[in-house]
């Protein structure tokens, strides 16, 4: 892992912003441009015919075959690094498409990316992205690396209209790096206001995100950030930005985050979780912004279990926290301990590290 100050370093965050400016641009960020295009690898590449990856679909749970998690194995957690990830203050989109490929076959246990890819998710299902580019931060899930997620779809065989990448509507995609695709051609990105449904969470009512009620399939693409009321912010708590009035449920937020993930729209179609932690906050703000990138990594994080994704990534968070003198108060830990243990609970994946087998590579 790598550290970089950025709360400390004016212009090194000004390039950062220079660049994302640039590259949306230029086409480097198409994840939510009209017409997507890959950022790397092969342009000429045959399509993966059927009988080139497992069945998709399981009668058991729903799932396709190649998904397996605890209690039916031990949960897999695969942490790629790529040593040249960051040129400067930009991202190398080589560096992560590389990195991706390396984490979905050493998941699948496939040998080739594209079969990986496949064999998760059909040609004929629409397919929602969760990202995080939350409004009280200037640290969200990098655009680079969602690109580079839609490139490895449409490279599998799904179109670029079947993919919405989403969040709440008062994020910043526009800042982030993004560009907002409501209802034109190519990939959607979505500033969700359109909220369905009625789903109980803490003894109330709460509607969810219509793009994702509306898609086959859930990528789970947090970014890896402390918080002072849950002590951690990734996969888990990444979906306050899929549900309608997130202020409701900060009280118990402990029970709140575990039963929102466990309702059916969000725990059925969940396929994949891709943790960012290519940058990282380990201290949170009492002014705004209140999350802001203040260490940089060279790494992202995937899993099929998001439960013990997150308890990895507390563990990694930690750490961090540890070495840069911004530990966190023993009760946050503690919140976020409880939603964890009640997230495996509810059958969500296991929070136990006995129950999982945590990998990691090492590129670049």
């Amino acid at each position: 892992m790598m550290k970089r100050n950025h709360s400390t370093q004016n212009s090194g965050e000004f390039s950062r912003r220079q660049f994302l400016k640039l590259a949306a641009v230029t086409g480097l960020l198409a994840g939510c441009s009209p017409v997507a295009q890959p950022v790397a690898g092969p342009t000429s590449a045959p399509p993966v015919t059927p009988t080139s990856v497992p069945a998709v679909g399981s009668v058991a749970t729903g799932r396709p075959e190649v998904i397996k998690f605890y209690p039916d194995v031990s949960s897999k957690i695969v942490q790629t690094h790529h040593a040249g990830v960051w040129n400067g203050d930009r991202l190398s989109p080589e560096a992560i498409r590389q990195m991706l490929d390396a984490s979905i076959t050493r998941l699948t246990g496939l040998n080739d990316a594209r079969e990986a890819w496949a064999a998760l998710f059909k040609s004929t299902e629409k397919i929602a992205i969760k990202v995080n580019a939350f409004n009280n931060s200037t640290i969200w899930t990098h655009a680079p690396l969602v690109n580079a997620v839609v490139a490895s779809l449409q490279e599998a065989g799904l179109p670029a209209e079947q993919i919405f990448i989403y969040d709440h509507s008062s994020s910043m995609f526009k800042e982030a790096g993004y560009e907002i695709n409501q209802e034109g051609p190519g990939v959607r990105c979505i500033a969700e206001s359109d909220f369905t449904g009625k789903w109980e969470i803490i003894n109330s009512n709460f509607r969810l995100s219509s793009t994702l009620q509306n898609c086959d399939a859930l990528i789970n693409m947090p970014v890896l950030k402390s918080h002072m009321l849950a002590g951690l912010t990734f996969a888990l708590k990444n979906h306050y930005g899929t549900v309608d009035g997130p202020g409701g449920l900060h009280h118990p937020i402990d029970q709140a985050i575990a039963q929102l993930n466990a309702l059916a729209p969000i725990k059925d179609r969940t396929r994949l979780v891709i943790g960012d932690i290519l940058e990282a906050n380990l201290k949170y703000s009492s002014s705004w912004p209140y999350w802001k990138p203040d260490w940089t990594g060279d790494s992202i994080l995937m899993s099929f279990d998001p439960v013990a994704h997150d308890t990895v990534g507390m563990q990694i968070l930690e750490q961090l926290q540890g070495e840069n003198d911004a530990t966190l108060a023993p009760y946050l830990r503690d919140l976020a301990t409880s939603y964890l243990k009640t997230a495996a609970e509810l059958g969500l994946g296991t929070n136990n590290l006995q129950h999982m087998a945590v990998e990691e590579v090492k590129l670049g």
